[in-house]
């Protein structure tokens, strides 16, 4: 079965090919001990620049194994405004969540 690294990566780039407003997706990270569990959800945060403001909504999805998906997901979609009012804890992820890596958009590999 994929980490949920690997699902959460898995998940961005399908987010990043069908959402044309999506600007930029961080995984999303509760304490260690939680995230070892299975039960806990894999949680993205994702910076829309077409989405509106509705400050922090997570929404929860069930696995998906039938798309590669074995995990529990949250995903919390925000506008770039919101995003800079995480950053400077205007707004605050609930349950103590904080900001993880950035999972970057792929890049097509450039022509020789």
């Amino acid at each position: 079965m994929p980490t949920k690294d690997e699902e959460a990566a898995t998940l961005a780039r399908k987010h990043y090919d069908i959402d044309l407003g999506l600007i930029q997706v961080f995984r999303v990270l509760a304490t260690p001990e939680l995230e070892a569990l299975s039960s806990e959800p894999i949680k993205l945060l994702e910076v829309n620049d077409l989405t509106s403001a509705s400050g922090i909504l997570p929404i929860g999805f069930g696995p998906a194994p039938g798309i590669g998906i074995h995990h529990p997901t949250i995903i919390i979609e925000v506008t770039p405004e919101e995003f800079d009012q995480i950053l400077t804890q205007e707004l605050a992820l609930p349950n103590g969540w904080q900001i993880g890596k950035l999972i970057p958009r792929e890049t097509a590999a450039p022509c020789p």
